[in-house]
């Protein structure tokens, strides 16, 4: 960057000043004051000079691309993470929901939601269990969500774990609330409980720090806007003097005309790659749909009602209980294909919806991560050969632009966008690819990654690729998808073209009407 833009970027921005939003009093300390914080990782400059406030009683939204440093800055923010210089004022506690979830299984919601600061029958005693549960109780009243405190946070859904964590955060009484991605999981009606309860922390002064890569909700969130690009602070300023067009583009440095891809000329009618007959088990029942070459099928869905399921039988997750999944005109048996192995074999692929506990070994590189599904024929006499695995990765690397200090960098080490990006670009490098089955692809990605992400799934599909797509991103489905299947209490309760489906359209079949 030169040094004249750096310098023009780096000068303090006061964003509780510069709207006139209803906040905090006029003249009054702020809630959040830093001062020139930069951050080096090596050769990285992860956060170049960053100086910002905010007001109590408001909500800034923080954004930029995967890798531009909020996370960094977060950290910095929160005490996680000491600045190279700098400094931070907070005018009371600060509480962090991470965009990963840090909750035990194994334990209670209860015990969850209480850790580290459980009752006690007396000093030193035993925990009060019946006081433990209705401090439990209270934290989930104070987001409206109705669940058993006493249910193991493991059963949840992701939906549901999310709650509990943001329930957490919010029940220690944060002076600085910092919400990092807390609504990729969520469906409506609980973003409006998640809206519902800033609002009310706002209203006691509480500061909220909100990171999204949902632009709709952004908006719907914040009263300040704050981007960040490359390290540096270029903007901030009242969420009404942003569009979207303007914040996407100070977000990327350039204009992004187009997120979604144009839609190809219809496929000339073709044998379906794999089709759905009357499939059904584990909360999914008579599920028949056909997914045919070049075609992007969607499944839509609040959470919880099956989408995520019917993903799993046809990547080979899950076995079927009913029905059957018919492969290029032939049965795949009795309970569908026998394991994602045998999926693989058969040209399914699957990108699921948590990378870093289902999809990417974290400790291994990014090379290592790219290359494991065809390892077979890259590494023919189970000898590594590293020359062929740089030829093979480097071009999947550029087609994605894939941010990272060199290729035998350890994954766990990338931004989430960049971590999607490498699960996502690991069955490119697989010949023969001929259904990909992606759960939630997107999911805490920022806006130019999903635009290249996007493209590459156009251009699989002009090529042939059959895709399947299971998003709780309504807008997605209907940028992408050719064809969209809606799911209720386990069954298709209709479907709608693409081209012409709305976010109403989808919602009014999604709470099951018909």
């Amino acid at each position: 960057m030169p040094r004249s833009e750096l310098s023009s970027i780096a000068e303090p921005i006061d964003v509780s000043a510069t709207s006139a939003v209803s906040g905090g009093p006029t003249g009054s300390p702020p809630a959040l004051a830093c001062d020139a914080l930069d951050k080096r990782f090596g050769a990285t400059h992860a956060v170049r000079a960053v100086s910002l406030s905010l007001g109590a009683g408001r909500t800034l939204a923080l954004m930029g691309e995967n890798g531009a440093g909020k996370s960094t800055l977060m950290a910095m923010l929160a005490g996680e993470l000491k600045p190279d210089t700098g400094s931070v004022t907070v005018a009371g506690s600060v509480a962090v929901v991470h965009q990963e979830l840090s909750l035990f299984p194994y334990l209670t919601i209860a015990e969850n939601l209480c850790l580290g600061r459980e009752p006690r029958l007396f000093p030193g005693g035993p925990v009060n269990n019946r006081a433990l549960r209705t401090l439990a109780r209270a934290a989930l009243d104070r987001l409206g969500v109705a669940l058993d405190v006493d249910t193991a946070v493991g059963r949840l859904s992701p939906a549901e774990q999310q709650l509990v964590e943001i329930a957490r955060a919010v029940a220690l009484d944060p002076a600085l609330l910092i919400l990092d991605e807390p609504t990729s999981s969520l469906e409506p009606s609980q973003v409006d409980l998640l809206h519902a309860a800033t609002e009310r922390l706002k209203a006691g002064g509480t500061s909220v720090i909100f990171v999204s890569h949902r632009l709709e909700e952004v908006f719907r969130f914040a009263d300040e806007i704050a981007v960040m690009r490359s390290g540096a602070l270029v903007g901030a300023g009242p969420a009404s003097d942003f569009t979207r067009e303007s914040l996407v583009s100070s977000m990327v440095g350039r204009e992004l005309e187009q997120l979604y891809p144009d839609r190809s000329a219809a496929q000339p009618a073709a044998e379906p790659v794999l089709a759905f007959d009357g499939a059904g088990g584990h909360g999914v029942r008579d599920v028949s749909f056909a997914i045919r070459p070049g075609q992007i099928v969607g499944i839509a869905g609040l959470e919880g009602h099956g989408q995520h399921v019917v993903a799993e039988l046809a990547a080979g997750v899950r076995r079927l209980q009913a029905g059957q999944l018919v492969l290029d005109g032939s049965s795949t048996g009795r309970a569908g294909f026998k394991s994602p192995r045998a999926a693989i074999a058969a040209g399914v692929a699957f990108v699921p919806p948590d990378r870093r506990t289902s999809g990417l070994m974290l400790p291994l590189s990014i090379a290592e991560n790219l290359t494991v599904a065809a390892a077979h024929r890259l590494h023919p006499a189970r000898l590594l050969n590293g020359a062929r695995e740089r030829r093979a990765t480097g071009p999947v690397a550029e087609r994605l632009r894939l941010r990272f200090q060199s290729m035998e960098q350890r994954v766990g080490e990338l931004s989430g966008g960049n971590q999607q990006k490498v699960l996502f670009g690991r069955w490119l490098l697989v010949p023969g690819l001929r259904l990909l089955v992606l759960d939630d692809p997107t999911r805490g990605v920022d806006v130019g990654a999903r635009a290249e992400i996007y493209g590459v799934l156009r251009e699989l599909a002009d090529r042939g690729v059959a895709v399947l797509l299971v998003s709780t991103d309504m807008l997605e489905l209907i940028g992408l998808a050719d064809e969209i299947h809606v799911m209720y209490e386990g069954a298709i309760r209709g479907s709608v073209p693409g081209h012409s489906a709305t976010e109403e359209e989808i919602m009014t079949l999604a709470a099951g009407a018909a």
